[in-house]
């Protein structure tokens, strides 16, 4: 059995402060600071804290308790605000991405049946096709219970709600899991759109892209955190693909920005993303970088953020 430590004992504001101080944080505005911790909360802050932890030197993988020299509580809360403002902008691009793949996926099975989502044959034998059934039913059940809603309205005077309709109900991963059990020849066509080779490359994205809404939408840390799943970067012309790392969020952004140009193409997404990077906080003891997000190469020297040209 294993030894586990005991709760951390209830500390104040006042207490939080010092112990930051203690470990050599340079707080220069005392009472701002502490508005921060009442409001934001030191648990919240901890996940920016630790890029400005010393590393130890017997095990470079372990972080130790002090501060880099340097380090400045305003850092802290400047990479905190650009966090959020980064979140902000994936929440806005997966937006439109999750609007317009519903309206892919409906208008390409719908062609087959207007429920063409409730019936097995057009998806792929190994899709648990009736899991998805049952999970997007509870998305049904859960708008029945409002009233005056699209689908009290059509679930009255219609036998079953056609799948351009059903898919407003889906979230994104409801969607992007309907997209995985589809035929790969359906998946082919609407990767093409998105001048992506396949459907399973158009799939990787999704799943990662799932995994970066959900991130987000439950205000996580996102700028430097590891990416579960990954997508593929096959077929992608650019030789700046290669040098990014499909570990790290910023190459997502880029594959979001891809897909915009499709969806939204004078849309201005992409210089709120670029003019955000120009907000990330010039760290004299440089603890904190754009490399740590995997922005390994410039994007204003980039073609993919020059145009509208997805490449």
């Amino acid at each position: 059995m294993v030894n586990k430590k005991p709760i951390k004992e209830w500390t104040s504001f006042s207490q939080q402060l010092e112990l930051l101080k203690n470990r050599g944080l340079i707080i220069e505005d005392e009472q701002k600071a502490l508005g921060y911790l009442k409001t934001i909360g030191y648990y919240r802050l901890s996940g920016y804290l630790y890029s400005f932890r010393k590393v130890d030197a017997q095990n470079f993988s372990r972080k130790l308790d002090c501060f880099i020299e340097g380090s400045h509580f305003e850092d802290v809360k400047n990479l905190y605000m650009f966090d959020k403002k980064l979140r902000q902008l994936a929440l806005d691009a997966l937006e439109r991405i999750e609007v317009a793949l519903r309206v892919n996926i409906s208008y390409t099975l719908g062609r087959y049946s207007s429920t063409a989502y409730l019936d097995s044959q057009y998806f792929d034998d190994k899709f648990n096709h009736g899991d998805w059934v049952t999970r997007h039913q509870g998305a049904i059940d859960n708008e029945q219970r409002k009233k005056n809603t699209f689908v009290n309205h059509h679930t009255r005077y219609y036998s079953a709600l056609p799948i351009w309709v059903s898919c407003e109900t889906w979230d994104f991963g409801t969607m992007s899991t309907l997209f995985k059990g589809m035929k790969d020849s359906d998946k082919d066509k609407i990767a093409k759109i998105y001048h992506l080779q396949s459907g399973s490359h158009l799939q990787s994205h999704l799943h990662a892209f799932n995994y970066i809404r959900n991130v987000s939408a439950h205000h996580s840390r996102l700028w430097n955190r590891a990416v579960i799943f990954q997508g593929s970067l096959k077929g992608l012309s650019d030789k700046q693909w290669q040098a990014l790392s499909v570990k790290k969020v910023f190459v997502y952004f880029c594959l979001m920005k891809r897909m915009l140009d499709v969806i939204c193409p004078n849309s201005n997404w992409s210089e709120r993303f670029l003019a955000l990077l120009d907000e990330f906080p010039q760290v004299a003891n440089n603890a904190v970088n754009l490399k740590q997000m995997g922005m390994d190469v410039d994007p204003k020297s980039w073609q993919l953020w020059q145009n509208n040209k997805a490449k």
